[in-house]
């Protein structure tokens, strides 16, 4: 006889594993500036889910695709090297299941790193104004400058500072696209000195500033040729020569009333002795500058001939000495011709 009452119960379990959905999506980090290294510029798991919902980072396993410029801690953040090259990247990235190494998902963040440049040219002209071939006190300089945008993003508010003393710079802040050129907005105008003439050049740079997108300033010190080097610009002004204007008329009409010795100016440790054609001393001065200290066709010799006495008409002999601010010894001689009208 069965005892239905009599029986044992067996009750089996089944546990049924529900896959976790882990889902990585892209990311576009917009627009970075490098210089010295930027931490953390972008969370790349703020928009990846875990089941549907916001990634806990304890909750999986992030891994950077190796990449020389961009590195991570794990935790998801994305740190910027020093000094990367500019340009668009696209960064790749994993991340798994600790419970499951085996689900895992991959997506690429973008990003754009500026690297803002600038480049200036600066030439220099001498404008000849009387047009003798030499330069002289008042002449001017023109110097013009050649601006580029060297970087990978537009520029804004780009002005130069010449520090040139006297240059009088024209020219209000400037835009330049990627790439863009100017040649002509920037110019300077210089008052040449004596003090010039007597160094016999004038060397100077000028610097040129741009501001970034995000608000980094970039400058750069001028080169005389090209846009990668930075030398000074340096102009010859041989206003030192010395010529002798040897024609004298002194009836007060022009400026050949008196003896002019072009780039004596240079020279104000000097004499000269003026002879007439029998060998006398008519004129001697030490000094002389063409202006209060000079030949006018009046004797001025201390012993053979009587001073403030009229010269007559005709051919002389000078001899010039002078000496440079090296003290070296130059001397240059010559006739001149006294005419009277």
């Amino acid at each position: 006889v069965t005892n239905p009452g009599n029986c044992d119960s067996v009750i089996s379990v089944v546990v049924v594993s529900v896959p976790v959905s882990i889902q990585a999506n892209n990311d576009d980090a917009g627009n970075i500036d490098v210089v010295v290294g930027l931490k953390g510029f972008i969370n790349a798991l703020s928009n990846d889910t875990f089941n549907g919902l916001p990634i806990n980072p304890a909750d999986v396993t992030f891994t950077l695709t190796p990449n020389a410029n961009f590195t991570t801690s794990g935790n998801g953040l994305l740190d910027a090297l020093a000094n990367i090259p500019g340009g668009v990247y696209a960064i790749s990235y994993t991340i798994c299941e600790k419970g499951n190494p085996n689900n895992c998902s991959m997506a690429t963040v973008n990003v754009f790193v500026a690297r803002p440049s600038i480049a200036l040219v600066k030439t220099a002209q001498f404008n000849d104004e009387n047009a003798d071939g030499y330069a002289q006190a008042g002449e001017t300089i023109t110097y013009n400058f050649e601006v580029t945008n060297t970087g990978n993003v537009p520029l804004t508010n780009i002005n130069i500072v010449d520090p040139l003393p006297g240059v009088v710079m024209t020219g209000s802040p400037l835009t330049l696209n990627v790439g863009e050129t100017n040649l002509t907005h920037f110019q300077g105008i210089y008052v040449i000195k004596q003090t010039d003439i007597n160094k016999g050049s004038i060397s100077n740079q000028a610097t040129v500033f741009g501001t970034g997108p995000n608000g980094r300033v970039v400058q750069d010190i001028s080169d005389d040729i090209n846009i990668v080097n930075d030398n000074p610009t340096v102009l010859t002004v041989s206003g030192c020569a010395i010529k002798v204007y040897n024609a004298v008329t002194p009836d007060g009409s022009d400026k050949y009333d008196k003896l002019v010795i072009q780039g004596l100016e240079c020279y104000p440790d000097n004499s000269i002795e003026i002879f007439n054609r029998w060998g006398v001393l008519v004129f001697e001065r030490d000094h002389y500058n063409n202006d209060d200290i000079v030949f006018r066709g009046i004797s001025e010799g201390r012993v053979t001939v009587e001073k403030s006495q009229e010269l007559p008409a005709g051919t002389y002999f000078y001899i010039l000495k002078y000496r440079d601010s090296n003290s070296n010894a130059f001397e240059k001689s010559g006739y001149l011709y006294l005419n009277r009208k």
